[in-house]
């Protein structure tokens, strides 16, 4: 498991990965698009008040003004990242609320052009992911 900065990243593609995850987490509308496809396709948890699907890069603007008007003080920390079979970049963590641990969290990212075009976010470990074939 990575412990290290997302910019200490080794792997240009788990950089991006890591570099886009935490923009969320400072809920930086600006850096998320930066690193965003202008396609972008995103399935966060459904947790708070988000809608459940967000495209392009309104679609982010509006994910994390749902996300700050929720109030909930999410948070995920990052603990390992790896790419996929098919090319996918996944991220493992946990989610955290109000500074206390409640679930297990994984993303699954797919890059076009340098940029995250599509994402999946999961309250679920790396072996139960493996075990539902999700991480091919």
């Amino acid at each position: 498991m990575t412990a290290r900065e997302p910019d200490e990243e080794p792997d240009p593609q788990h950089r991006l990965v890591r570099r886009w995850a935490t923009a969320v987490n400072e809920r930086d509308a600006e850096k998320l698009n930066s690193f965003s496809h202008p396609e972008i396709d995103v399935y966060p948890l459904q947790i708070a008040t988000v809608s459940g699907h967000y495209s392009g890069h309104d679609g982010m603007r509006r994910w994390l003004d749902d996300m700050v008007a929720s109030d909930i003080g999410h948070q995920v920390e990052f603990k390992g990242i790896r790419t996929l079979p098919d090319g996918r970049v996944a991220l493992f963590g946990a989610l955290f609320v109000e500074g206390k641990e409640i679930s297990p969290y994984s993303l699954i990212a797919t890059l076009r052009d340098d940029k995250v075009v599509a994402m999946r976010s999961y309250l679920s470990d790396e072996q139960t992911m493996e075990h539902l074939k999700l991480l091919r």
